[in-house]
């Protein structure tokens, strides 16, 4: 399972760059097939070695973790 301190960090970061609440959306959205398949294009797109792509990776791949966009949503909408 994922840190409390990811998920509040993921939070964070959708606060500030709303962009992201619609990813996560999306994300919340898809099925487990189309989660992985996401999250493997994902990884081929951003696989270089500057630390926004690393940033960015880590971002998809921690929502794309099963019943992790529905926690961020859940408590963004509790706010």
């Amino acid at each position: 399972m994922i840190s409390e301190k990811i998920i509040n960090e993921i939070i964070t970061a959708c606060r500030n760059d709303t962009r992201l609440i619609s990813i996560v959306k999306d994300v919340a959205n898809m099925d487990k097939n189309t989660r992985y398949e996401f999250r493997k294009k994902a990884s081929i797109v951003l696989k270089g070695k500057h630390s926004i792509e690393k940033e960015a990776l880590k971002f998809y791949y921690l929502v794309t973790e099963d019943g992790i966009s529905e926690e961020v949503i859940r408590r963004l909408e509790d706010e």
